[in-house]
């Protein structure tokens, strides 16, 4: 556990600038600290006075900080040398892969029973109330939260799952094939709900999309064309089909799913570039990358080093003198994206290029970069740089390469990256020098007081090399 002990703290720290910003829920979350044994299984008694208007922000925040920070962001940024960690032997032993099952306890405790437990509750109240819009949000954020986990872990728990009152404390997973199963139904009943147009209490407390339906409408559409493509090895052309029949779902950056954060509520990665000397720095890996087109992305992603200047450490390295990251990702306030429509338009761009339409795919991809530097840079003022060494792209010239690689540069900071080069082998990446595994990491090891508490349940993963389920061909 000592790799994770700094991170701890911060999420101590983050967990009281949540409670600051959402009030009345401090008393809920005090009571579900007391009364949840640290097993996922053991599901508190829902408050009757905790309005939904306090539950989604509080799920919201929670899934800001769990499944966009550091216990997961943080980790695949350095497995894909977005960053290499330094100076601190838990960053060091993310960045050789030495991690063992108890550097994953935190991030599965709070997936289960705060995210995926209060979502329920959520549901439930939802109906009860008949509010199928309320109802809408707690089964697109349940999908949400599925879909990050099952992806880093595989096989999880779900359909058993969640019973506590009921007294079931042990339960068997769900494969990952059967979990996807269920984000498709959560989604396609999140759907459905929001089509309905008289709901008798609306959306409250929502800081995503300000209690906007049909905003949560094309939300659900859009992460349902996430992972449609993300079972193209095990479905083939009809995930891509099926993909492009939901890539309408945003008509611009406007339309972005982000988790806001404030001076108050601090975004989660801003920690990384507290320290002194720092926890990680930019890695040589993307800085190389986006340098061979001089991207003007790379004053936004990459703080000042230590000669106030912009340089990165190769991965691996223990040096503490390259930059920092930058404030798109790291800004005290900045958001984070849980989905854009800059990667929309790449599962376009893939989805038609793989189904034959090359016209279209070369189309998308230039849409797609376009919206990611808007979206980085807050400015329009990038056309020279595009009509250079994007805009040239043709029916004749796209690849998938060039599609995966610029997605990559757009989805700094977020899983999916992590997720694209698992599907796609792209870029081609190679293992730190001296690391304790052979290949780059392909998943998260199960934790710990699963492992104790679950006995007989969990499935046994030799290695996190071993791929996940959708990551294989059938």
């Amino acid at each position: 556990m000592e790799q994770i002990n700094h991170l701890n703290i911060r999420i101590s720290k983050a967990k009281v600038f949540v409670r600051l910003i959402v009030g009345a829920v401090l008393v809920f979350s005090i009571a579900c600290e007391r009364w949840i044994d640290p097993e996922y299984n053991i599901d508190p008694a829902s408050p009757n006075d905790v309005p939904m208007s306090l539950l989604i922000p509080t799920i919201q925040l929670d899934i800001g900080f769990n499944l966009m920070g550091i216990h997961t962001a943080q980790v695949v940024n350095i497995w894909m040398q977005f960053y290499t960690g330094v100076n601190h032997d838990g960053m060091q032993k993310l960045t050789d892969y030495r991690l063992d099952q108890g550097a994953f306890d935190i991030l599965w405790w709070n997936i289960y029973t705060k995210q995926l437990i209060n979502a329920k509750i959520l549901i439930e109240k939802a109906e009860k109330q008949q509010s199928p819009h309320n109802a809408a949000v707690g089964q697109i954020l349940t999908a949400y939260s599925l879909g990050i986990a099952t992806d880093l872990w595989g096989d999880i728990p779900y359909s058993h799952a969640l019973k506590g009152r009921e007294n079931v404390l042990k339960v068997p997973f769900d494969t990952q094939e059967q979990i996807y199963s269920s984000i498709d139904s959560l989604l396609d009943q999140a759907i459905l709900n929001l089509a309905v147009t008289d709901d008798p209490i609306g959306i409250e407390g929502d800081v995503y999309y300000n209690g906007i339906s049909h905003a949560w409408l094309n939300a659900g559409r859009a992460i349902k064309a996430r992972h449609t493509l993300q079972l193209s090895k095990r479905r083939g052309n009809d995930a891509y089909l099926e993909a492009l029949t939901l890539t309408d779902a945003f008509d611009g950056n406007e339309d972005n799913m982000k988790c806001p954060f404030s001076t108050t509520v601090q975004n989660p990665h801003y920690q990384d570039v507290l320290p002194t000397p720092p926890y990680v720095v930019m890695c040589t890996t993307f800085l190389n990358e986006l340098e061979e087109t001089n991207d003007p992305r790379i004053p936004f992603y990459f703080g000042e080093d230590a000669a106030g200047g912009i340089s990165a450490a190769a991965p691996g390295a223990r040096t503490s003198e390259a930059s920092l990251p930058g404030e798109y990702l790291a800004g005290v306030n900045g958001p984070l994206y849980l989905m854009t429509f800059s990667e929309l338009k790449f599962i376009e761009a893939e989805a038609a290029l793989m189904t034959g339409d090359a016209e279209r795919a070369a189309e998308a991809y230039k849409n797609a970069v376009e919206a990611s530097l808007l979206q980085v840079t807050g400015v329009d003022s990038n056309k020279h740089w595009l009509e250079g060494h994007i805009f040239t792209e043709t029916a004749g010239s796209i690849t998938l390469e060039k599609i995966i690689m610029q997605k990559r540069h757009a989805l700094f900071g977020q899983v999916q990256a992590f997720s694209d080069w698992r599907r796609t082998g792209i870029p081609e990446l190679f293992p730190v020098p001296d690391a304790a595994l052979p290949e780059i990491p392909q998943r998260y090891l199960y934790p710990e007081s699963e492992n104790f508490k679950n006995v007989g349940n969990v499935p046994y993963i030799g290695s996190m090399t071993e791929p996940v389920w959708w990551a294989e061909y059938n």
